[in-house]
């Protein structure tokens, strides 16, 4: 994964910022407190990317965000535009993920069944029966996450109609009922705290009594994911809702996730029972991932498993940092230059690395061999001056999988004079070197998602940022922005970068509290990459997406209103159209009237593109409040297109939609009249013999005449 932060000369003309104050980047970015004091983790994927400090518990449930994977030509040059990355079991929980996680999920004592020899309920007993259960654990990263989606699959099984997501506690997060819950839409709700400010739990603490009372109305469930240091004040507020997670066999664990070896022979042969022990469920999960990977391309798994587990309990920062200071004590800068190139480029091809190498080696002002091409070195004899133990030419990996991230974040951490060289390279890298294949693009970008995890949010922001200038934005002051091929392709990486970081357990707070601003006061580039990030993550976490959606909807520039329209319009798709009103409820609130078009807009193509049966209370909900606030020419195109929608589903949802907007009116003959004038198709006198759709004729006709019924007029 990797990263970008200067400005360049070059084809992409990353040059002065028109926010200099806010984009010079200084000689050292501080490195966040809270979200370094937890380790991250070391799963290995392909050439040995690994993801940042997610909660990876035990769950192979993925949701793909988006793909939007294309390669693109640019005159004579061919850049690959980088797809966003995939996401472990968050948002909206996939029954059949949820399914999969329980056919490997060790239940640790007391959470499904209680242990032998204690007498109290189960933490399941609990959540049944008291609707609310607060789960804590000895450490921040002990599989919380994985036991909560394992209590919603238990809950599921017995009531099929329940739905399992989890609402991310954002700085305008409030733990009220009737923001959480839909009385519609029964649920379990997860939301995970471990992670917030004191100020944001304080807020959680206030609102957690109130709602307790309120949640059987909507036969849902909650499951808050509790901090270490603050189980005993929220245990006080809520007693005997507190589930202290124990910890299963990591034997077992390690046994339930190995593919395509037998677990408890590899552990026997390698005596590494009392090692795995050691270790909770979410890290035995990542190992075991992690070899069956290595094994299935051919690695010995004794020895990935040992050097993996053996990394894992002891670390090799002794035996990397004697490495490094032998190098710099020999003046050997070309060594240094080719491992930091490897390890952001893992795996990428030889002559890459070797080509980032040297761009590394001149912005630290270094030397660079300069020789006849006849006597030039090739890029694979130079490579091969980093093999070693931890290092394969042949694969361009590292050894254990993982070491390659290790290396990249013991430098940031050590040599702090490095950090603003580290950035710039990374940042001009996609730059320089023009010919970099898609996958290759992805792995930097990872790696750079991964580095935050020790860098700290405002790292992924400022690449974000220079990644998505452009050239138009930079000569408008912002106002600009452009969609060129080779301007789509670079806003790629910042896309893939930002959606990572916005829903990690590290960094999405902070990431996601800037897109927000960025949102309402951002240049045009900035909200159009906003814009697509609120795409790619918006599936999952409709709420947080469709919030900085409502900001961008008032943007000034015309490519970035597109964007967020088909942005709204994706989001609308997915969730189906009850959904979808649902969580448009608050882009009413001091709607501008570009706000308000592009809404109409919106919701009339996903009404076209859904034919399901659509709620009939959210749907009246929905209509009070656009007929309260919209004009005529914008209540004309969604009330259109919801007769349109009407009129090819069965006679009894046709019924149920019709009299949503009907009831709607509140038999107030002036939203009667707004009504019927919107619903006049194409502007067709009261004569429906125009229509040539006999359906859609019977629609309106059912409408008019019930507006009739209801009017007080005619009464």
């Amino acid at each position: 994964m990797s990263a970008v932060d200067q400005y360049d000369v070059d084809a992409f003309a990353v040059l002065d910022s028109p926010h200099p104050q806010e984009d010079s980047t200084p000689a050292e970015i501080p490195v966040m407190k809270e979200e370094v004091t937890y380790r991250t983790s070391t799963s290995a994927s392909g050439g040995g990317a690994v993801g940042i400090g997610r909660d990876l518990d035990q769950s192979y449930g993925k949701t793909e965000i988006r793909d939007s994977i294309v390669l693109l030509k640019d005159g004579a040059e061919q850049f690959a535009q980088v797809g966003v990355q995939e996401r472990k079991g968050r948002g909206l929980q996939d029954r059949e993920a949820l399914q999969r996680l329980a056919a490997t999920y060790v239940p640790p004592p007391g959470l499904l069944d209680v242990p032998i020899d204690g007498e109290s309920e189960t933490a399941f007993e609990t959540l049944r029966r008291r609707r609310v259960l607060l789960i804590g654990a000895q450490e921040i990263d002990c599989g919380q996450f994985a036991a909560a989606q394992r209590l919603g699959y238990e809950l599921q099984e017995r009531h099929s109609e329940l739905v399992v997501r989890e609402e991310l506690s954002d700085p305008d997060f409030r733990l009220r009922a009737d923001a959480l819950f839909v009385e519609q839409e029964p649920a379990v709700v997860l939301v995970d705290l471990r992670r917030s400010s004191q100020d944001d739990l304080l807020e959680v603490q206030r609102d957690l009594v109130e709602l307790t009372q309120q949640i059987e109305r909507y036969r849902s469930y909650l499951i808050l994911l509790v901090p270490p240091d603050h189980m005993s004040r929220f245990e006080k507020q809520l007693p005997e809702r507190m589930h202290m997670l124990g910890k299963p066999s990591s034997v077992e664990v390690f046994e339930c996730h190995l593919v395509g070896e037998d677990a408890r022979a590899l552990v026997e042969r390698t005596e590494s029972a009392s090692g795995l022990e050691s270790l909770w469920p979410p890290k035995v999960a990542e190992l075991a991932e992690a070899v069956s990977n290595r094994s299935k391309h051919g690695d010995d798994p004794e020895r990935v498993f040992r050097d993996l587990l053996d990394n894992e309990l002891h670390g090799r920062t002794d035996e990397l940092r004697a490495k490094i200071h032998q190098r710099q004590v020999t003046g050997n800068s070309e060594w240094i230059a080719l491992l930091l190139a490897a390890s952001a480029l893992e795996s990428a091809s030889t002559e890459h690395i070797v080509a980032a190498s040297d761009r590394m080696l001149e912005y630290n002002r270094a030397e660079v061999e300069q020789s006849v091409p006849l006597l030039r070195l090739s890029p694979f004899t130079r490579l091969r001056g980093l093999d070693d133990e931890n290092f394969d030419v042949g694969s361009r990996e590292f050894r254990p999988p993982g070491f390659g991230a290790q290396v990249l974040r013991h430098f940031w951490r050590e040599h702090p004079d490095l950090r603003k060289p580290m950035l710039d390279w990374i940042g001009k890298l996609p730059g320089e070197i023009r010919d970099f294949e898609r996958h290759e693009l992805e792995l930097l970008v990872d790696r750079v998602a991964d580095l935050a995890g020790v860098g700290g949010a405002e790292l992924p922001l400022r690449l974000a940022r220079k990644w998505s200038m452009t050239k138009a934005g930079r000569e408008s002051g912002g106002a600009q922005t452009s969609n060129s091929a080779s301007d789509r392709s670079r806003r790629s990486i910042a896309v893939r970068l930002l959606t990572t970081t916005a829903t990690d357990l590290f960094l999405g707070k902070s990431v996601r509290q800037r897109l927000w601003a960025w949102s309402r006061e951002g240049s045009a580039d900035l909200q159009l990459v906003t814009a697509e990030v609120c795409a790619g993550i918006g599936h999952s976490f409709p709420r947080v997406a469709l919030t900085r959606l409502k900001h961008l909807a008032n943007a000034e520039n015309g490519l970035v209103r597109e964007s967020v329209r088909e942005a709204v319009q994706q989001i609308g798709i997915q969730l189906g159209g009850s959904q979808f009103l649902r969580y448009l409820s608050e882009w009413f609130d001091g709607a501008s009237p570009a706000r308000l078009r592009l809404l109409s807009e919106a919701v009339a193509e996903v009404l076209r593109e859904q034919n399901g049966e659509v709620d009939a209370q959210l749907a009246t909900s929905f209509w009070q409040r656009a007929l309260g606030a919209m004009p005529p020419e914008d209540s004309r195109t969604i009330v259109q297109s919801w007769l349109r929608a009407a009129s090819a589903v069965s006679p009894a949802q046709r019924d149920s939609m019709v009299e949503s907007l009907v009831q709607a009116t509140s038999c107030d003959s002036i939203r009667i009249a707004q009504v019927e004038h919107a619903s006049r198709i194409e502007r067709a006198s009261l004569d429906l013999s125009s229509l040539r759709d006999d359906s859609l004729t019977s629609v309106v006709h059912q409408l008019w005449t019930r507006l009739d019924e209801v009017d007080p007029v005619w009464r």
